[in-house]
């Protein structure tokens, strides 16, 4: 039986995430695999407006069959909510793939997790531009102009103890963005390779680690920061789709 994730799922949502290597999420939006009492996997969804997102898809190593039926459920989830269109990362090797091409989704790019040290800064050949906050009248042209989705930074913004920071060139036209809580840069994205080394300045005060722990889709900033010192901890495949 799949249903809504329930307070008292706490704690069998910690095992299984455990039990796999993963953290276990937060219960709202979770939905849970009841088979005999147990939890036998959970999948996790969030909306944008018309866009979903698969945050995490777990099942027990006995259990591999619940990930389609979860994957389907969520769908229905999504379509209720009015979201047309969903989004997940998974590593290139999971079996799961077989899942999300069989719903219709198919890889939109890749990105890698990265480790960058914050030693390295001065390294990183850099290109002028303007570090600035983030107001939310700023927010439309800048999803705009570097790609991101409507209404990303408001969702980034619920986030506890996040600074936003912005890029802008000599035209005052967006060049970067970043968002930065204490657990790493939630966004990051720049125009050029280049600019990447002004935005990680202006991040540098908040930062509480010796490392940054970042999520990139662009190929040529990740080989430049692993050039510079930057370990790279995980590569993905971003898969997107029309909601079944």
């Amino acid at each position: 039986m799949i249903r809504p994730a329930r307070p008292t799922d706490l704690l069998a949502v910690a095992k299984l995430s455990e039990a796999v290597g993963v953290t276990a999420p937060p219960l709202r939006g979770t939905l849970i695999d009841e088979r005999d009492g147990d939890v036998a996997g959970y999948v996790r969804y969030q909306t944008l407006g018309t866009v979903g997102y698969v945050r995490a898809l777990v099942t027990g190593p006995r259990s591999t069959d619940a990930s389609l039926p979860l994957m389907l459920a969520a769908a229905v989830a999504l379509r209720s909510a009015g979201v047309r269109e969903w989004h997940l990362d998974v590593r290139p090797e999971s079996p799961t793939i077989n899942i999300y091409e069989q719903l219709g989704m198919r890889p939109a790019h890749r990105s890698a997790a990265l480790r960058f040290p914050w030693a390295r800064l001065p390294d990183l050949p850099r290109e002028p531009a303007t570090a600035l906050p983030v107001a939310s009248d700023d927010e439309d042209d800048i999803e705009r102009a570097l790609g991101l989705l409507g209404g990303q930074l408001a969702m980034a913004r619920r986030r506890p103890r996040l600074v936003l920071r912005q890029l802008r060139d000599e035209a005052c036209a967006p060049v970067g963005i970043a968002a930065l809580d204490p657990d790493g840069a939630r966004i990051f994205r720049v125009s050029r390779p280049a600019l990447a080394a002004p935005l990680l300045a202006a991040l540098r005060p908040h930062a509480i680690h010796t490392d940054l722990s970042v999520v990139l889709e662009d190929d040529d900033l990740v080989n430049l920061l692993a050039s510079h010192g930057a370990r790279v901890i995980l590569r993905l495949l971003h898969y997107s789709g029309l909601v079944p």
